[in-house]
């Protein structure tokens, strides 16, 4: 008895596993791509947000009138920061104090603060309002973020 010779066309060809592997790479190298830029990202918004939190804390830190005294033409370096918790990797710092020249409303029209807020203290003294920069910063340099406040004396 004689064999049946084998004539089959089953399988895939070497170009047709070539083809499909480097599909497979291609779409592999674009998810991964993906995620490292997602996981990028994540991580600069948790960054951001966090110096966002330390500079609002500090801001409370700096207009708590127990811990920090209104200062009468103080300057950076009146108010204090020590003490202060910040998370690891972190700092927080009080880069300038501006004054207001203690300039009246005008009988008519509205009144614009931020043009009557002067870098020095005014001559005559402190008219009772300072408004103080605060910076938080990584120490990665990905994030820093600015808050101003208001601080006034209390009587």
């Amino acid at each position: 008895m004689r064999r049946p010779a084998i004539r089959r066309d089953e399988g895939f060809s070497l170009a047709e596993v070539l083809v499909t592997i480097a599909i497979m790479g291609i779409t592999f190298a674009a998810i991964l791509g993906g995620l490292m830029t997602s996981i990028r990202v994540s991580d600069l918004q948790r960054t951001e947000a966090t110096a966002d939190a330390v500079a609002r804390s500090a801001a409370e830190w700096v207009k708590d009138s127990i811990r920090n005294p209104y200062v009468n033409c103080g300057g950076a370096g009146a108010y204090s920061l020590a003490g202060f918790p910040t998370p690891s990797g972190y700092s927080a710092t009080i880069t300038t104090v501006q004054y207001w020249d203690g300039a009246a409303p005008a009988a008519a029209g509205t009144y614009d603060l931020p043009s009557h807020i002067q870098p020095t203290c005014p001559a005559g003294g402190d008219k009772g309002l300072q408004r103080i920069t605060i910076v938080a910063t990584s120490s990665d340099g990905q994030a820093a973020e600015t808050v101003q406040i208001m601080k006034r004396t209390v009587s």
